[in-house]
């Protein structure tokens, strides 16, 4: 029995507040959800600075029979309904998953995961096209490894000719990862038309920083976006560093601020959302509304009904076993372009997930 995704939002929303969430920004999501495949790990995408009210959605999927099986139903209907002239990107995300299901494909056990990130712009589009992000195995070691596998998934995704011209710059950025650096994932931005691609690196030290920049080719100004690491790095656990690949490496860099733990049990993440609303990166009511994400939804304190096929579930568990939504903070994203404001995102991850005993 399947429910809609829709049925899940209306569970996790009420803990979306509206400073993060207007009413508007909530019908938006609903509205996406309902027709979107009832994959119940993702996460929401919130823009912290004044005025940007615009909230997008994510969807996280595993190579799992059950969620392929509702995400090649997804792709049937967006194909169907478009004939002739659906969007090529369902058709090749269909070749994707496919590649990524055969034990004789190297992408078999080389892709942990794949997210689909819709963003949400009032367009017309019942399932608008998705920005489409592919992992890479994290644990190989020099990075440079994984190339391979990256443009196996790249060819599948968007066509050799499509990504020609920027595989020498995206080389690079797997050639040039000092020890224990390594690209962890790597995202087609079909929703943007963008002539690049999202290329995420993890662990770069800020030290390490410019030299990584000037080794892959990236030809500006560096002293801003050097302090502005060293300052960040100081604040929380990890930064990974976000850029955007193409025929140029181009100007803007995006630096993802990860804490390791909740702030349940990290008061840290206090004092880096005090610094956004000091910097003016964040209003105080994002800040206060952020700090309150964090925590599990069950069908007890819910302030929707429970989604009709968790029910069903619930009834094949153990008596121990029971459903929950546990709500995370993922990351604060600041994005960086020379003589530009800054601007703040925040990424809150959302999983149905099945617990035994208390929480």
């Amino acid at each position: 029995m399947h429910s809609t995704l829709t049925e899940s939002l209306d569970v996790l929303l009420p803990n979306l507040e509206p400073a993060l969430a207007t009413t508007d920004a909530a019908l938006g999501l609903k509205a996406l959800a309902a027709n979107l495949a009832p994959i119940l790990r993702g996460g929401f995408e919130c823009r912290l600075n004044v005025n940007s009210p615009q909230v997008d959605l994510q969807q996280c999927i595993v190579r799992n029979e059950s969620e392929l099986v509702l995400l090649r139903e997804l792709i049937a209907t967006a194909t169907s309904k478009g004939g002739e002239s659906a969007h090529p990107a369902w058709f090749r995300l269909n070749d994707f998953l496919s590649e990524w299901l055969s034990l004789s494909s190297p992408l078999y056990n080389s892709i942990p995961e794949i997210w689909l990130e819709f963003d949400i712009d009032n367009s017309e589009a019942r399932v608008p096209i998705p920005a489409i992000f592919f992992g890479l195995q994290q644990d190989v070691s020099p990075a440079v490894e994984t190339y391979a596998i990256a443009t196996k998934s790249l060819d599948l995704l968007l066509g050799d000719p499509g990504w020609c011209d920027w595989q020498g710059n995206l080389y690079r950025c797997f050639k040039s990862c000092p020890d224990g650096v390594f690209v962890s994932h790597i995202g087609a931005m079909l929703s943007r038309n963008a002539p690049a691609l999202r290329v995420n690196v993890k662990r770069l030290q800020p030290q390490l920083l410019i030299p990584y920049l000037q080794e892959i080719g990236w030809q500006h100004e560096t002293n801003e976006i050097e302090a502005l690491m060293k300052q960040l790095f100081g604040l929380v656990d990890r930064i990974t560093v976000c850029l955007d690949v193409g025929k140029q490496i181009y100007p803007q860099i995006g630096l993802e601020c990860i804490f390791l733990n909740q702030p349940d049990s990290e008061s840290r993440w206090v004092t880096f959302f005090n610094y956004l609303v000091e910097q003016g990166l964040s209003q105080p009511e994002k800040r206060d509304a952020l700090l309150k994400w964090s925590g599990f939804t069950n069908p007890i304190n819910a302030q929707a009904p429970w989604p009709n096929n968790l029910i069903v579930d619930s009834l094949l568990q153990s008596r121990e076993r029971f459903s929950v939504f546990e709500r995370r903070l993922s990351h604060i994203k600041i994005s960086w372009r020379k003589q530009r404001p800054l601007l703040a995102k925040a990424y809150l991850w959302f999983e149905h997930r099945w617990l035994s005993g208390k929480i």
